[in-house]
């Protein structure tokens, strides 16, 4: 068996900045206690492209997640703890509005809107979660990243629970590129890509990509006009 220390440096060698594998040093979220957040079951004809991702519900009809997370076809799961629930929302993806500048060699501006077929019917388990209010607004350095991804290295498949980690991002000003950071093994690896980062209850970034020691955010505050515009339109 591939110990945790190595696998994180397997993977840090053979590709460098991956897509987010799992929510590793973090434990099962309360049920229901995230009722925006969203699992995306993918079919793309790129073998190479994620089957599962995660995202989060912003309006009744609209979801975020990175734009690396694209499909040919995607259905969203709403109102999930236990990825083994009957009684859960689905509704397919109708369009989606990856950011124009969006680059998958680099990841820049790792953003996506997707447009649901049908609203969402809000309950208990299913609401959307705020966004920052103002453009360019620093992000709260202690933060909390869920998702449903892989959670360690004996497991092969992701957790059927949703699970959380707290970050600490190592500053509160997004990169000239949009993004903020956090450090070391807990947090998002592989899996839990377009997950919110969720600061004082709003979300403030998008799980992009990372390392064993390196996990990236796309800064919500710095797309506010991009995806307001694409909402209204």
């Amino acid at each position: 068996m591939v110990n945790t220390l190595n696998l994180g440096t397997l993977l840090l060698v053979l590709i460098g900045r991956v897509e987010p594998m799992y929510i590793y040093g973090g434990k099962e979220a309360i049920p229901h206690s995230r009722p925006y957040m969203v699992l995306l079951n993918m079919t793309s004809v790129n073998s190479n492209k994620p089957k599962y991702c995660d995202g989060f519900l912003v309006r009744e009809d609209f979801v975020i997640t990175a734009a690396h997370c694209t499909a040919s076809y995607t259905k969203v799961k709403l109102g999930v703890h236990n990825v083994l629930e009957k009684d859960v929302l689905e509704i397919l993806v109708e369009k989606e509005f990856p950011h124009p500048n969006y680059s998958d060699s680099s990841f820049a501006n790792d953003i996506m809107l997707l447009k649901l077929e049908k609203n969402a019917s809000f309950s208990n388990n299913v609401c959307c979660i705020d966004l920052p209010h103002t453009a360019n607004e620093k992000v709260p350095k202690n933060c909390l990243v869920s998702g449903w991804g892989v959670y360690n290295n004996a497991t092969a498949g992701g957790s059927p629970v949703l699970r959380e980690v707290n970050v600490t991002l190592e500053s509160e000003n997004c990169s000239n590129i949009h993004e903020v950071l956090s450090l070391g093994p807990n947090g998002p690896l592989v899996g839990d890509s377009g997950s919110p980062l969720v600061c004082n209850g709003l979300a403030y970034g998008v799980v992009s990509g990372g390392d064993w020691n390196n996990k990236y955010y796309m800064c919500l505050s710095d797309y506010l006009d991009w995806i307001t515009d694409t909402m209204m339109n």
